[in-house]
């Protein structure tokens, strides 16, 4: 049977709260908004604040955005399911990196059923 001391339960329980700690510091410098459609070919509406931290300018197959916080390190975009009278078909699924992290466009077939911008505050 293996003993273990308060120092050693000390130590681990510090090593813990280092990353702990650290873990915490990485994902304050990150951010998500998210916008969501209600309906298929309806516009993007924001959710939980997320127009604090990107601004949309919606067009029929186009959306233009730009970040009001930080720098956009991605975007996921999902359509709308579909159904081709056999199987139904999943929305499709975008993801970008933009190349500038501040502005840009996103070109679609249709209205997607939502966009979630990962920002690097």
């Amino acid at each position: 049977m293996q003993r273990v001391t308060l120092f050693h339960t000390s130590k681990i329980r510090l090593v813990g709260l280092g990353l702990a700690a650290a873990l915490l510091i990485a994902a304050a410098g990150n951010s998500v908004a998210t916008f969501q459609a209600a309906t298929p070919g309806s516009d993007l509406r924001p959710v939980g604040g997320a127009e604090a931290v990107i601004d949309l300018i919606q067009g029929n197959k186009t959306i233009l955005w730009s970040s009001l916080t930080g720098s956009v390190t991605n975007i996921r975009t999902v359509g709308w399911p579909t159904d081709d009278g056999t199987h139904q078909l999943g929305g499709a699924l975008t993801l970008v990196r933009p190349t500038d992290g501040e502005v840009g466009i996103v070109n679609f077939g249709e209205k997607p059923m939502s966009m979630t911008f990962n920002i690097d505050d």
